[in-house]
């Protein structure tokens, strides 16, 4: 407001700005105004008359409408008026321009289909690890007819994520009596939200199916027909309360659950009485059971997406559909633990996971919400088994790493071997690689980076430990403390000797040709004497066996006891930076609402997925590809630098996933990251075979000649990667927080397209 002097009016300035999507190409923005709107409970003392203005500097104006007062290059404006009863005149123009940036756009509209694929990737890397680990559970004589079986699973997994693929809903951008048609861009949560029968699959038929399996594996055999009827009884339950529950149902959908039951029924019969072998037969009830466990979940979950039901109905469903999960937790508890659990103990873990599953859920429907305020817990108050289901994923994944940890330390003695102990490490660094971004969840999986990563761990997994490993290399997990110190005496003889041989080349050059000197016959006898000892194969193959079997074992340190050396020197390398992130970046993949400090368990997963890595390390150290500690510890940052940059990339220049997508903050944070990996891996390496020499009573520089300029450019280059990447994260860090303060007032940069209205006096 401002006034020449006190015998002239006053004058009132009123602007606005609206900043657009940073994108190269075409752009339009349509500004258009409503005086109805403006004038609708105005306040006393207001103008009349108004000068309304738009202007846009380097913008091109087109289809205007309303009579305009003037017009130039850069601006054109309306004089209006806001009193009750004047005509109406739409008044609008329509603003274009072409850009060019090198900057990241600041919008993309993402698709169902990106959306759904990424997650169809992620299904398919935890498949590949799941059915590599149901194979070696079932045996070598079922091996493949299970494997299969889980990929299949992992396939209808993804179909059932596909069919479900609601339709988009933009909102229509307003804000106040200025309206702005730009392209709306919606989150992911409103392109994709997993719908029911997504999550009838995951918390009833993958469980019981698990289930079933866990019993097979202790028992050798089918699941008894208690078991079927209990399992196949409570989704047709639910179905029938939703069906009832005010639900008009097509005759169709009777149609389809009669037809359901006929097949699942003609599968028993014609594996039962046509089946090639006794397997088939003896596993007919079990497969018409799933097919019609399937069917009717499936008919259950469309149904319950299209038909709203009661809260005493869906409360029902809920208890009838997730007991399967913490049955199946509650069966592996006995198997992980090598003896078999009391009534009572079974019972009392069944019920805590049953309830921990449950509590958002409950407390939800418990607690009244307030008259004013938020309340926190509307996120739960819908479906159980829609959406992205943070917080009941992140407690089946906790579980799950926990029941890893439990059975791989109960079976880490020397020599031990377990039957399923090597695809455990592949599916720990898989979950290691959800734990990344935070909480595990759906959302994880449906964000491209995660996907890819979760994808890539599972292939590379594979090639850092291979198939069949703990058969190929038992020998070198069988080595104890005095067969280590052998084996890196001969070693080390033998690199000398090698080593003496070629300065023994270079001495005997002057002494062969002078008169009184050596002979040719000495020096060939000196030179075979300076051999490599060993028969089989060339010098250089049998150094490098020593070598291998020198560096290769544990040095009879038990895996229960060098996993977790690993995981804590892991985590104390990773130090810093897990740190900062743990100060400065919030957890991905969060429900609406984190209940019970889930936030603070999620940025602990982060924090803690280093010791994960270390783990795998040093408990499948003698497994792991490679010959020497350098070289597995290559091997296991080959596998996951790779997808830990995936899972950055994605949180600093999808602008889905950021607010402010910048090259500059991903070079920061993508180096950085990568520089801490290989200080990860790469200590990890170094400090291994410092113990492998200390085991056999020797010093590191017996192990590594630091005269070498080879030997030493592991060591250094770790150190200044490691100095490097902690003053990266120190200027990140400042960088960060320059970028957080708001911006002065004297700022110069040009002011993007806007409207100014102003009052004739």
């Amino acid at each position: 407001m401002s006034q020449e002097s006190p015998d002239r009016p006053a004058r009132v300035e009123s602007d606005f700005a609206f900043f657009l999507s940073r994108r190269s190409g075409p752009q339009e923005l349509e500004v258009g105004f409503d005086m109805r709107v403006a004038s609708t409970d105005k306040p006393e003392g207001l103008p009349e008359v108004w000068t309304v203005e738009v202007r846009a500097p380097r913008w091109f104006f087109g289809q205007i409408r309303g009579p305009i007062e003037s017009q130039s290059a850069e601006a054109v404006s309306w004089r209006v008026t806001s009193v009750s009863g004047a005509p109406h005149v739409t008044r609008s123009v329509v603003l274009d321009r072409d850009v060019t940036t090198t900057k990241p756009a600041s919008t993309r509209q993402q698709t169902q289909i990106e959306l759904v694929t990424a997650f169809g990737i992620g299904v398919l890397g935890v498949g590949a690890v799941a059915a590599l680990l149901v194979a070696r559970l079932a045996g070598p004589s079922a091996l493949r007819r299970w494997g299969r079986a889980a990929i299949w699973a992992a396939v209808a997994t993804y179909f059932c994520a596909l069919v479900e693929a609601p339709g988009i809903s933009l909102p229509e951008q307003s804000r106040g009596f200025l309206a702005y048609s730009v392209s709306g861009v919606a989150s992911p949560d409103v392109i994709w939200k997993p719908g029911a029968a997504l999550g009838l699959w995951l918390w009833y038929v993958l469980p019981v199916a698990g289930w079933w399996f866990s019993r097979r594996v202790a028992t050798g055999r089918p699941p008894s027909c208690r078991v079927l009827l209990v399992s196949c009884v409570p989704p047709l339950l639910a179905f029938t309360l939703v069906a009832v529950d005010g639900t008009t149902v097509k005759p169709g959908v009777w149609h389809g659950l009669i037809g359901s039951g006929v097949c699942a029924l003609g599968v028993h019969l014609v594996l039962r009485h046509l089946g090639a072998d006794g397997s088939a037969r003896r596993w007919a009830a079990t497969a018409g059971a799933l097919l019609w466990i399937g069917c009717v979940t499936f008919q259950l979950g469309d149904l319950r997406s299209r038909h709203p039901v009661t809260d005493e109905t869906e409360v029902t469903m809920a208890l009838l559909c997730t007991w399967p999960t913490a049955a199946w937790l509650t069966a592996l508890s006995g198997p992980v633990m090598r003896r078999t659990l009391g009534p009572g103990v079974r019972t009392f873990v069944f019920f805590a996971l049953w309830s921990l599953l449950l509590c958002p859920f409950a407390m939800a429907r418990a607690t009244e919400p307030p008259e004013r305020g938020l309340y926190l817990w509307s996120y739960y108050g819908t479906s159980f088994f829609k959406g992205y289901l943070g917080f009941p994923l992140c407690v089946i994944a906790v579980c799950g790493v926990a029941l890893q940890l439990v059975y791989l330390l109960r079976r880490g003695a020397v020599g031990d071997r377990g039957r399923a102990v090597e695809p455990v490490g592949r599916v720990m660094l898989v979950c290691a690689t959800l734990m990344a971004l935070g909480n595990p969840s759906l959302r994880t999986l449906s964000m491209w980076g995660g996907a890819l990563a979760v994808l890539w761990v599972a292939l590379g997994s594979l090639l850092l430990l291979p198939v069949g490993a703990d058969t190929t290399a038992a020998k070198f997990r069988r080595v104890g403390r005095q067969a280590h110190a052998r084996f890196m005496g001969r070693w080390v003889g033998a690199q000398l000797v090698w080593d003496a041989r070629a300065d023994f080349q270079r001495a005997a050059r002057s002494a062969l040709t002078e008169d009184n000197g050596m002979s040719p016959s000495d020096f060939a006898a000196r030179w075979d004497a300076l051999e490599v000892p060993g028969r089989c194969g060339d010098p250089a193959t049998r150094l490098a066996r020593l070598k291998r079997f020198a560096l290769g074992s544990s040095a009879g340190l038990a895996p229960r006891i060098a996993g977790p050396a690993g995981a804590v020197l892991a985590l104390l390398l990773a130090l810093p930076w897990a740190v900062y992130k743990l100060m400065t970046s919030g957890a991905v993949g969060a429900d609406a609402f984190m209940p019970f400090h889930l936030t603070e368990i999620s940025k602990a997963l982060r924090f803690a997925h280093w010791a994960l890595y270390g783990f795998v390390f040093g408990y499948y150290y003698a497994l792991l590809r490679g010959g020497t500690p350098i070289a597995k510890a290559a091997m296991l940052m080959v596998t996951l630098l790779p997808a830990e940059l995936l899972a950055m990339i994605v949180l600093t220049v999808d602008p889905q996933y950021t607010t402010n997508p910048s090259w500059t903050d991903m070079a920061l944070a993508c180096g950085g990251l990568a520089g801490q990996t290989f200080v990860v891996c790469m200590g990890l390496g170094l400090c291994w075979e410092w113990w492998l020499a200390r085991a056999a009573a020797m010093k590191w520089s017996q192990v590594r000649n630091f005269r070498r300029l080879s030997s030493i450019t592991v060591p250094l280059g770790t150190v200044l990667v490691a100095a490097a990447t902690a003053f990266a994260t120190v200027v990140a860090g400042a960088w960060a927080q320059q970028e957080l303060q708001p911006p002065t007032a004297s700022s110069t940069s040009p002011p993007p397209p806007g409207t100014s209205a102003q009052p004739v006096p």
